[in-house]
């Protein structure tokens, strides 16, 4: 696959990436249609598709663009639907909880609407560690949620979020702090 450079254009119609759709789109395929039962192969199949999967849970069914940009955490568990357009990094931190129907897209878009011009940018996006995200969340190509963040379901998270905030809206805004407790 062809880089990625961040806020850079790139070519969608390149080669190395049409390619490298097609292939996190058939291990997608083949991991949707597994059993539960199969954990085994699901994590293998898992380990093949992102960039980083140890020790992670993923319900199906899952959708992600390349999967080799994507990292994820351990403990980290990512519920039915979720889909992920990685053409920049995606790093998603450890005991990270991904609700339902929710998108993490890392494409900023095109300049010029109509297909005659293929070109896109994307920017990464990252999740600290024991982030919560609720169902149906889209989070913005360029966002950093900092760690112990909660994200109310239907948010739409266009920009960073400080560490121990809960935030929800369409656009996301922070509501207040989360006091952690002392152990």
């Amino acid at each position: 696959m062809s880089p990625v450079v961040a806020g850079e254009p790139y070519l969608t119609t390149d080669n190395s990436l049409s390619d490298a759709r097609q292939h996190a789109l058939l291990l997608c395929n083949k991991f949707n249609a597994l059993p539960l039962a199969e954990s085994a192969q699901r994590a293998l199949l898992l380990s093949d598709l992102f960039a980083k999967a140890k020790g992670v849970q993923v319900a199906s069914s899952l959708r992600v663009e390349y999967g080799i940009n994507t990292h994820l955490g351990k403990g980290t568990f990512l519920n039915h639907h979720v889909c992920i357009i990685d053409a920049c990094p995606v790093h998603i931190g450890n005991q990270v909880l991904i609700g339902p129907n929710t998108v993490i897209s890392t494409v900023v878009g095109r300049f010029t609407p109509g297909p005659s011009q293929p070109q896109e940018t994307a920017l990464p996006v990252t999740l600290g560690h024991r982030v919560w995200v609720g169902a149906n969340v889209y989070i913005s190509a360029g966002v950093t949620i900092g760690d112990n963040c909660v994200i109310g379901a239907g948010s739409v998270v266009t920009q960073s979020l400080p560490a121990n905030a809960l935030a929800y809206g369409h656009p996301a805004k922070v509501i207040r702090k989360i006091q952690q407790n002392p152990q």
